[in-house]
């Protein structure tokens, strides 16, 4: 009676194990490209590559952390020119991104970008 309730044991680890493997698995799948603040500085995600196009999120939290639709990040350097803030750097640069259901664009030098 012992040997079989150790074998029991056994197989309730293993599979276990097996749960632990495929949820590390997944984790590891999720690993992408994205974008966060720089140095406390918010930033805008645009419903196109241009500062005249509409603002569909503002990004104030430095825990956020925004996906990028592919990775690496598409980019788009022939977008509208832009200045991330006062005294900040200025491009025409930008990254698209996917944040509350929408796809949007990211002026990239106004934030910080890799893994996620």
């Amino acid at each position: 009676m012992r040997t079989s309730s150790a074998i029991k044991r056994l197989a309730v680890l293993g599979m276990a194990s097996i749960g632990l493997v495929v949820s590390l698995g997944s984790a590891a799948s999720a690993d992408q490209a994205g974008v966060w603040m720089t140095d406390g500085h918010s930033f805008k995600i645009r419903s196109s590559a241009s500062t005249s196009s509409t603002v569909l999120y503002s990004i104030t939290d430095s825990g956020t952390r925004v996906p990028c639709t592919t990775t690496p990040c598409t980019r788009d350097n022939s977008g509208g020119s832009y200045t991330c803030w006062s005294g900040g750097p200025s491009g025409n640069d930008w990254v698209k991104v996917s944040w509350g259901g929408k796809t949007g664009w990211v002026a990239i030098l106004c934030v910080e970008g890799g893994r996620i």
